[in-house]
């Protein structure tokens, strides 16, 4: 029985995590992320290696910027 209710409340938790950001949340994170690129901080996946500024540099970041926002998976 303790399982059961261990289980629901773990769902649950979970689901609250996903909570799907709003249009201006989306937008707020990548105007951020394009913020830490025009500052020299946006770093390339994990690890140490920045993000240069140049045209190739502004496509990547556009493209990490839409990735953490969410706005690159189609809904």
């Amino acid at each position: 029985m303790k399982n059961l209710v261990n289980e629901d409340l773990d769902s649950f938790m979970d689901e609250a995590k996903r909570k799907p950001m709003t249009k201006k949340g989306k937008e707020k994170k990548f105007k951020k992320t394009m913020d830490e690129w025009k500052e020299g901080e946006l770093n390339i996946g994990k690890s140490k290696k920045k993000v240069p500024r140049t045209k190739k540099g502004h496509k990547q970041a556009v493209a990490i910027a839409l990735s953490q926002s969410g706005q690159s998976k189609e809904d």
